[in-house]
């Protein structure tokens, strides 16, 4: 979030979600920083949306691209802003850790570890968690204010609501409810914000009414006779998971691409053309098809439909998210062996 007129989707993200939190009688927001960016030094635009909500108090941390948030730079009574580590009521107990750096979450932590009953208190922090699965974050190389599976048995919070990661990820006690906005084609689908229940501890998720919906498909062919029908199959089905309202067709952004082995090129191309023609592509790209490629070996045909099955029986949902294998890279990448292009 900078200015309105440089990212009015963000604006109107956030006040969309001021709107639903007057909709669900919610009278506290906790931001887990990257807020604003780094260059930002007038946050008035901001104070303006959240004067608009009197009744509503935001708590906001500082997290590694906006680390010089704290309190004197806001005007607006219902601020709350942390740049140390600081334990608040709010029916629960929570303790928000701004983001440091060189310094690890658990060393932030540790300072207020006798004011922590265990399984009583809620950590709101900005960093990286290790531990379970793990999403990097696509933009930033490195570690920031790092969060340990040994910190969190150690300090035992109930839940833990962590900001830096944009992709929206939950694996109990762990949860980053991601951007609220799509900042770029690689932060695709709905978008959301949580709701933390202080009498349960129960953690839901709401939709955010963004501007932009992006969506990334891409699919890895296989050699069929019927490969133009299988693919308009799958193309239905990747349709149908995005849950699109009537309303959210014209919010579209698309990029698509196809890759592996196949018959006709040709059809592949229309059909994809086709069946995406509703929706507005990224940067007006068509579908890219420069990594298909053709093949009429009958026999190289057979040995990758079986190798496909063979990958298709593989237990994928058994792994943690964060460190589950990509199929379709397998996929593709068990075709160019099959087919002599570069296998790895």
């Amino acid at each position: 979030m900078t200015t309105r007129e440089d990212h009015p989707e963000r604006f109107h993200a956030l006040a969309t979600i001021l709107d639903r939190l007057a909709d669900l009688g919610i009278d506290q927001l906790i931001i887990a920083g990257d807020l604003f960016d780094q260059d930002v030094q007038n946050y008035s635009e901001f104070e303006e949306l959240c004067q608009q909500r009197s009744d509503l108090t935001i708590h906001v941390i500082p997290g590694n691209h906006d680390p010089s948030v704290e309190a004197k730079r806001f005007a607006t009574d219902n601020i709350r802003a942390y740049s140390e580590p600081t334990r608040v009521d709010l029916g629960a107990t929570f303790l928000f850790v701004p983001y440091q750096h060189g310094t690890s979450m658990g060393e932030a932590i540790a300072p207020e570890c006798d004011n922590l009953e265990p399984n009583k208190w809620v950590l709101v922090g900005h960093g990286d968690y290790y531990g379970g699965s793990h999403q990097p974050n696509p933009y930033e190389k490195g570690i920031y204010m790092p969060l340990s599976r040994s910190d969190v048995e150690r300090f035992q919070p109930c839940t833990v609501l962590l900001g830096h990661i944009h992709v929206p990820s939950d694996e109990a006690p762990i949860h980053y409810p991601g951007s609220p906005c799509g900042l770029n084609i690689t932060e695709v689908g709905h978008r959301r914000f949580l709701v933390y229940d202080t009498d349960t501890a129960d953690v839901s998720t709401c939709r955010i009414q963004t501007d932009i919906l992006f969506f990334q498909e891409s699919f890895v062919i296989v050699p069929y006779e019927d490969e133009v029908d299988r693919l308009g199959e799958e193309i239905q089905r990747r349709i149908d998971a995005w849950d699109l309202a009537d309303s959210d067709q014209d919010r579209v952004q698309l990029r698509v691409d196809a890759r592996g082995f196949c018959i006709d090129k040709q059809a592949i191309t229309v059909l994809l053309n086709e069946r995406f023609g509703d929706f507005a592509h990224y940067k007006d790209e068509t579908p890219d098809v420069a990594d298909l490629s053709v093949s009429t070996n009958i026999e190289l045909g057979r040995i990758a439909t079986q190798v496909e099955k063979l990958i298709d029986e593989l237990d994928w949902q058994s792994a943690p998210e964060g460190d589950r294998p990509d199929r379709d890279e397998i996929m593709n990448q068990a075709l160019h062996v099959i087919y002599g292009e570069g296998g790895a």
